[in-house]
Order: C-alpha cells, then sequence, then structure tokens
C-alpha cells in the first residue's frame, strides 16, 4: 500500500456557510448542490477520493491533463507521494489561472488529505526511455500518446517537472486501486503576491514563482 497526498479546494460546505444565515441552511443549500453534480461511480468511498472520478467521459477538450487526452474514456485523480510536491503542483495550476490577470493579493485556505494507493499495478515511469519528453512543462503530445497506447494502465508512477526536486507524483486511473477511506487531514493557508506572481504556503514558508515552475 502507497501513501500519497493530494491537495483540493475548500469543501463546498464551506461556500454554503458563507452564503446563508444559519448551519441548518448551509446543509439544505449543500444537498442542494450536491444533487446538481453528476453521480458517483462507485458507492463507498470518500468523497474527497470519489471526486476526480465523477465527472462526464470522455474527456472535453478543456478538461484535458497530462495522462488526460481530450476524449480520453477515464477520469484521472492526481496525488504526490510528498507534500513539498502537491505544493508545487497546486501552485502551478493556481498561478496558470491567474498568471495573465490584472489580480490583487489573495489570501485562501486549501484542504491537504492523505490517500491509500492498494493496486500492486503500478506503470513506473521514472526510467523511461521518452521521459523526458513525456514530462515536458508546456506539450503534453508524448504523455498523451503514452496513455492512449496504454489504455490498459491503472497507476502511473512519475517525477515531477514542477518540483524542483522531482519528488514522485501519481496518477490513478480506477478508482478500485484506492482504499476507501483518506487518512490525516488539515488545512493550509496560502496568499497570492500579484507583483511577483508568486504562491506562499504559510505553513511553511514555502515561496513559489511562476518562473520557477512555468
Amino acid at each position: 500500500m502507497i501513501e500519497a497526498c493530494r491537495i483540493v479546494e475548500s469543501q463546498s460546505r464551506l461556500y454554503a456557510e458563507q452564503a446563508t444565515s444559519s448551519y441548518e441552511k448551509a446543509l439544505y443549500l449543500e444537498s442542494i448542490l450536491e444533487d446538481t453534480k453528476p453521480k458517483l461511480p462507485a458507492k463507498g468511498w470518500h468523497p474527497l477520493i470519489a471526486t476526480p472520478f465523477r465527472y462526464p467521459v470522455p474527456i472535453t477538450p478543456g478538461y484535458q491533463a497530462r495522462f488526460r487526452p481530450p476524449f480520453f474514456a477515464k477520469n484521472v485523480l492526481y496525488a504526490s507521494r510528498e507534500l513539498r510536491t502537491t505544493l508545487y503542483e497546486h501552485a502551478y495550476h493556481f498561478l496558470r489561472e491567474r498568471i495573465h490577470l490584472n489580480g490583487i493579493r489573495e489570501t485562501g485556505l486549501r484542504t491537504a488529505f492523505t490517500l491509500f494507493i492498494t493496486s500492486p499495478r503500478v506503470t513506473d515511469l521514472r526510467k523511461h526511455k521518452a521521459l523526458p519528453k513525456i514530462m515536458d512543462r508546456r506539450d503534453y503530445a508524448a504523455s498523451h500518446a503514452f496513455i492512449q497506447t496504454h489504455p490498459d494502465s491503472k497507476v502511473i508512477l512519475y517525477p515531477s517537472c514542477r518540483d524542483p526536486r522531482h519528488g514522485d507524483n501519481f496518477a490513478v486511473l480506477d478508482i478500485h486501486c484506492l482504499a476507501r477511506h483518506i487518512g490525516k487531514q488539515e488545512t493550509l493557508s496560502f496568499y497570492f503576491e500579484p507583483d511577483s506572481s508568486s504562491l506562499v504556503w504559510m505553513e511553511s514558508g514555502l515561496r513559489i514563482s511562476w518562473k520557477e515552475i512555468s
């Protein structure tokens, strides 16, 4: 069993509580929001694990990712072996959404949690001969080609191209390769500095600039 880490945005209940005048109304609003989401693909998994697998397939071009090419028939859960690597990966996606905007300084919270990969079928790409192309920071053509020619892959292990230490990442393509429960869960705080195009994780003091990871 492999323990991995993932970061997600603040949960819907937090938003519901901010938009309503009482906890009871927040729960009611949350139930309505939940009914509008696609149904979970399998029952029994913690919502933080099941959510990445609930979105309609085939994948639309706007939601493509490194091992999730356009029109792919599977969803993917991404995670990292260490929290530090996850911080870099999340910072990349956060900054990419803001880098071309005239933003203001922003603070916020994220939820980090551990999960458990139970499948022994792990495809290790760390010594793959085409690794430099598969892990290109900007061009996903090689990684899309890999997954399309290896459609039976269940769990892919690969080095992060955002983390300077190239920590291990995982792409999980089948929810049955994951334990149903999560491990520890914690709240992380950050602030965004538009002038330097940086995200700072406050608990660790880790500052990540767009120039460093783009």
